[in-house]
This record gives structure tokens, C-alpha cells and sequence, in this order.
């Protein structure tokens, strides 16, 4: 009688295949912020990313805050993300929100194989504009 080369390995317990494509690894809120916060902070116009005021204020708040970033678990194997930035001077706010939008879904759903739902660009800022050298003002 021929055994298949899994049961010879798997001695005397019979070895059924294991679904392996709808497996996914667990990925801590921390891990997917830092992916959003660098792939925001890549786009041009994004000055830096502003942390959230009310952070650590509330113990019964769940989600995550990095950086300017906040990650919320909308559906099993789909988060939302919001990012809150100051952008400079000048840019067009819609085409910013869609180019950080784009960098942002393809660094996580490329690096990290999970589903994206809402990304959504906060503006708390706008960098002063500057002139010949002279200092930022605002």
C-alpha cells in the first residue's frame, strides 16, 4: 500500500490540506500606522503629520494613534485610516488627498496583503509660505 509523501512525514496522524490561501497573518495597528504614516509622509505637499490632542486621554478608546495617524478596524481583514497632516503652501488640497490616498493603498495592500477601506487626508495645517530666504510666517 503507497502512502503519499504527506502521511509518511506526518507518521501516524493523517494530514488533510490546509486552506493556506485564506489564512492571513495578524498585523498590529501599530505596524499598518507606520506603513501609512511613510508612504503619506513620501508625498509631495505632505509637510509633516500631526498627532492627535486627544490622544491617551480616553482608556476606552481602541483605536491606534501613531504619528498622525489613526487606525480603525471597520470589518474582519478591513481597516480604515485617517491622517492628519500639515501640507505646504500652494498645493491643490483634492489632488494631494488623492496622490497620498493612492501612495497609501499601494505601500499597505502591496507590503501587508490587507484591504483598505476609507482613507481619508485631515488638513490641520498649511504651511506659511515662504519668500527669498525670509523666515515661514503662520
Amino acid at each position: 500500500m503507497s502512502q503519499s509523501q504527506d502521511e509518511r512525514l506526518s507518521g501516524d496522524l493523517p494530514v488533510s490540506p490546509t486552506p493556506y490561501e485564506e489564512m492571513r497573518p495578524a498585523v498590529s495597528h501599530e505596524v499598518v500606522a507606520t506603513y501609512v504614516a511613510d508612504a503619506a509622509r513620501s508625498v509631495h505637499g505632505i509637510v509633516d503629520l500631526h498627532t492627535s490632542a486627544w490622544k491617551g486621554l480616553s482608556s476606552r478608546v481602541r483605536e491606534t494613534h501613531t504619528g498622525g495617524v489613526l487606525i480603525r478596524e471597520s470589518l474582519p481583514g478591513t481597516v480604515d485610516v485617517e491622517i492628519h497632516a500639515q501640507v505646504a503652501w500652494g498645493v491643490v488640497i483634492p489632488e494631494l488627498a488623492r496622490e497620498v490616498e493612492e501612495a497609501v493603498r499601494s505601500r499597505v495592500t502591496g507590503l501587508l496583503s490587507l484591504e483598505l477601506g476609507n482613507v481619508t487626508l485631515f488638513v490641520d495645517e498649511i504651511a506659511g509660505p515662504t519668500e527669498g530666504g525670509d523666515s515661514q510666517e503662520g
